[in-house]
């Protein structure tokens, strides 16, 4: 013996309106105005060498000012949203190949990155050529980033040269 089959209540045009509005539609469409697929790209790209959403939040510039829960907000989403993931990977694959280049151009060094660059010796008469970079990219090919050019190594290394980053520094 089954039981009855009760019929279920109609619901009324107001609350079938409301059942029909998703906030999933909203999120992504709201999300799609300040992320743009540059923005996308290089998140991506910068939690794949730092592994540290803090790290990215300071030192990324993005074209928008993102706060660090936004910043996780979208890397999650970017992760697990079907929908969200599934735009912006189409954006990104609209992007101009130079535009590309830049955005990788402006990826953060990973710890292991700094780490050869600190080995460069700062206290030499000359500071290291252009020649020594490239001979560093050519010994570790598996550590620096794919984009990153011995004039990018170089820059670097001042940089950490002038904040008194590197081991041979006091």
């Amino acid at each position: 013996v089954s039981a009855p089959i009760v019929p279920s209540p109609v619901p009324t045009p107001g609350l079938a309106k409301r059942m029909k509005k998703s906030k999933q539609p909203l999120q992504v469409t709201k999300d799609l105005g300040r992320w743009k697929p540059a923005d996308d790209l290089l998140l991506i790209n910068a939690v794949l060498q730092t592994n540290d959403l803090t790290s990215v939040h300071l030192g990324v510039k993005f074209s928008c000012r993102f706060n660090l829960r936004e910043i996780q907000e979208r890397w999650y989403a970017l992760l697990y949203d079907p929908i969200i993931s599934k735009l912006a990977c189409q954006a990104m694959r609209q992007l101009h190949p130079e535009a590309i280049a830049a955005i990788q151009s402006k990826v953060l060094f990973s710890k292991a990155e700094e780490q050869l660059l600190n080995k460069v010796g700062s206290v030499r008469a000359s500071q290291p050529t252009l020649d020594t970079f490239q001979e560093l990219l050519h010994k570790h090919p598996d550590v620096f980033y794919p984009s990153r050019t011995a004039k990018a190594l170089q820059l670097h290394w001042q940089l950490m040269k002038q904040y008194y980053l590197l081991d041979d520094q006091t």
